[in-house]
Order: C-alpha cells, then sequence, then structure tokens
C-alpha cells in the first residue's frame, strides 16, 4: 500500500511494534481503516501517549470480526472484539454504518455519521516502527483515519465513555483532541470538516465549545479527568487554560456555513 512513510520510536516495552504486528494479519478485505490511540499516533508522527489496543472502523465488521477470529490464537470477545496475537492485543471492529439507517438520537447520529466520514476521508500510510537505537522492529502499510475524522470520532466518542467499559479512556481522549486540534491551523481544520455533513459536525462544535469553554466548570473537569486517567509525561505537560483551545476551535468550527 503506497502513500505517506511515518517513522514511529517504540516505548521501552515495544508494545507499538506488537500492535502493527497485529495489524499485519488484517485481510485486505473487507475494506478497514485504523482509528484510536494508535492512529492518533500515526497522524502525529509520535507516541505521546501509547495505547495498548487497536481500534478499527469497517465496511463489513461482522465479516472482519469473523476473520481476524479464525486463527488458533485468537479469541472472540464479541460481535465487535477480537483478542489475537502472542502477547496478546484486543481489537475493536466498529461498523462503518455506510448504508444503514441513522439512528434518531443526535449523539449516535453524530457517531454514525462521523464513522462514515471516516471510512471517506482515510488515506494510505506507510508506518514504520523503531526501536531507541533506531533499528525498525515493525513495518505494515494500512489505512488511516485523517486528522479531522479522528477529532470528529474522540469529540462523540468522550460522553459515551462515562457508560462504558473503558472510564479511564477519557482521559487519553482529551488528551489526544488538544494534541490533534493544535496540529494543524484551524483554518486547514475547518476548511476539511466541510465534507462532513452539517449535524455531525454541529454536533461536533456544540460539544468542544461547551465542554471546554475557557474559565468554565465543564473546563476544569476536563482537565482534572485528563490527569485522573492519562497521567504521564505529556498529558503533564498540558494546562488547563491549554485546553480551552479545544472551545475555541469549537466557536470557528460552529461558523462554518452549511456544504
Amino acid at each position: 500500500m503506497s502513500g505517506d512513510t511515518v517513522l514511529l520510536t517504540d516505548a521501552p516495552t515495544g508494545r507499538i511494534a506488537e500492535l502493527v504486528g497485529v495489524l499485519r494479519r488484517f485481510p485486505v478485505t473487507p475494506r478497514w481503516v485504523l482509528v484510536g490511540g494508535l492512529a492518533v499516533n500515526v497522524r502525529l508522527a509520535r507516541p505521546h501517549c501509547v495505547t495498548d489496543d487497536v481500534d478499527t472502523v469497517s465496511a463489513d465488521q461482522p465479516k472482519l470480526v469473523e476473520l481476524l477470529a479464525s486463527p488458533d490464537d485468537a479469541v472472540r470477545l464479541s460481535a465487535a472484539k477480537v483478542e489475537t496475537g502472542e502477547p496478546s492485543v484486543e481489537v475493536d471492529v466498529m461498523e462503518s454504518t455506510e448504508g444503514a439507517a441513522l439512528p434518531a438520537e443526535p449523539g449516535e447520529r453524530a457517531f454514525a455519521l462521523a464513522r462514515r466520514w471516516t471510512m471517506r476521508t482515510a488515506s494510505a500510510v506507510a508506518l514504520r516502527v523503531a526501536d531507541a537505537s533506531g533499528a525498525i522492529t515493525a513495518e505494515a502499510g494500512l489505512a488511516v483515519a485523517s486528522v479531522p475524522a479522528l477529532i470528529a470520532l474522540k469529540t462523540v466518542a468522550t460522553p459515551r465513555r462515562r457508560e462504558g467499559r473503558y472510564p479511564e479512556k477519557i482521559g487519553s481522549d482529551i488528551q489526544d483532541l488538544y494534541r490533534l486540534v493544535g496540529s494543524a491551523p484551524f483554518h486547514e481544520l475547518v476548511a476539511a470538516f466541510g465534507t462532513l455533513e452539517a449535524e455531525a459536525r454541529g454536533w461536533v462544535a456544540t460539544s468542544l465549545r461547551r465542554g471546554f469553554e475557557e474559565g468554565s466548570a465543564d473546563l476544569r473537569y476536563a482537565a482534572m479527568r485528563m490527569r485522573r486517567f492519562s497521567d504521564n509525561v505529556d498529558s503533564r505537560a498540558i494546562e488547563e487554560d491549554d485546553l480551552a483551545l479545544l472551545g475555541e476551535f469549537g466557536e470557528v468550527l460552529g461558523a462554518l456555513g452549511d456544504p
């Protein structure tokens, strides 16, 4: 698979190389796109917050899960999750929702539309992982979600985390959002959001504006959750006032007219 080349320096544990080793097991079809923490690391070209699992969106979730669960060392955990590889890696496969009816609830509609947009805007990456000495320890060609799509997915995921199995991911989601929004000028990100359906774009803009408004109780709460659930060198460098950048982006994004 051709595309941009990204070199990531692995954590001392070698976990990123293990994750990429699992990605090399993925079939070419049905089509799938890398999302989640590893995709954020790839798009930022640095492992600011090392993830422990693999998240994907697929055009055919049942088929991809079936294929990933077929090796002898794989275990199907649910309709959307597989544990595979050695050491084991948990893989989450989300349905792209393409061709399906949209949910009625606004947050769920935004989530469904964000996944479709992720599939439309992903691009190919030639990923290389190196250890501390610079030696290449893993390589893979894969489709990776765009920075704007990752922002949308992280935004719609945050309220869902509160009732999910992984509340600790709230902290890394906030950290990821801050780094993603700060990775490019606002005007470039907003222009890219112009291809996302207006209702989903508006949901993202409103959520960021309300959740990270400068001086608000919500902003203080977000900073507290990030520090509690994502305590690492990178997150400790992010101050509460820094996170107001997300609210500012929400304001700018909200001013974008209908496509």
